[in-house]
């Protein structure tokens, strides 16, 4: 049985600690976790793939979190081979950043599309959060990562949806890319073309949305020079995803 761990508690050492064999899923937490369910299937498929021990514990995390009642926060649970670790954080984004929308750079690192680790929310997770912060040194807010053949994966954080000609597009996950909650939201509610997307691809499109279980839909306001000026479809990804 692994220990459940909540904010400072302490840890027991485990490959999770020394080789990075752990998973992780953030939750937006309102009056209750917003789509709970879905986060604990994808944490339970991510350990499969990772080799780690079945949640024999769900009960007792569920019973947990009711316990806790986290509220109007960022919920996030760790699992590794010895522990579940539940911390939680305040919500970063606020209302002028989906007024003022971000803007985004290239990372030079490529993803590698044939990565076990590249649909896996893994904790091997730096190389993402190094590449967001130098992005920040260079006045972006996050980065785009390309795969080994060029095309658009994700960014250091979030899904990639693009419109053009009202018709909406998202890379094909077979190039490398984590498939987040909200992108199967958005997939399931609209009529989505997954396919492989260029930087050229973006250039040309009329709208780019970012979508994650912590922001929704964010519209992207820049990409290097290219600038964006519609927020059309933010609006309604994050009106359907209300409902």
């Amino acid at each position: 049985m692994r220990r459940i761990v909540h904010n400072y508690d302490k840890v027991m050492l485990d490959d999770g600690l020394f080789f990075g064999r752990g998973i992780f899923e953030t939750i937006l937490c309102k009056e209750k976790p917003i789509y709970l369910e879905e986060h604990l299937q994808r944490l339970k498929k991510d350990m499969m793939e990772l080799n780690l021990q079945p949640l024999v514990e769900e009960k007792f995390l569920r019973d947990h979190l009711n316990k806790l009642e986290i509220k109007d926060k960022v919920l996030k649970i760790t699992v590794t081979p010895l522990n579940i670790i539940i911390t939680e954080r305040e919500i970063a984004y606020k209302n002028d950043d989906y007024k003022k929308g971000m803007s985004l750079t290239i990372s030079k690192v490529r993803r590698n599309s044939t990565s076990r680790l590249a649909s896996i929310k893994s904790t091997c997770y730096i190389e993402n959060i190094i590449e967001k912060e130098n992005a920040k040194k260079l006045g972006y807010d996050d980065v785009i990562f390309l795969n080994e053949k060029g095309n658009v994966t994700e960014t250091s954080c979030a899904n990639i949806f693009m419109i053009k000609n009202n018709e909406i597009f998202t890379p094909n996950s077979e190039d490398g890319l984590l498939k987040g909650i909200i992108r199967d939201k958005i997939m399931k509610k609209f009529k989505v073309t997954e396919k492989s997307i260029t930087i050229d691809d973006l250039t040309h499109s009329e709208e780019v949305i970012i979508t994650n279980s912590i922001m929704g839909a964010m519209s992207i306001k820049q990409i290097n020079e290219i600038k964006y000026n519609s927020e059309k479809f933010r609006h309604i990804f994050n009106e359907n995803l209300r409902n």
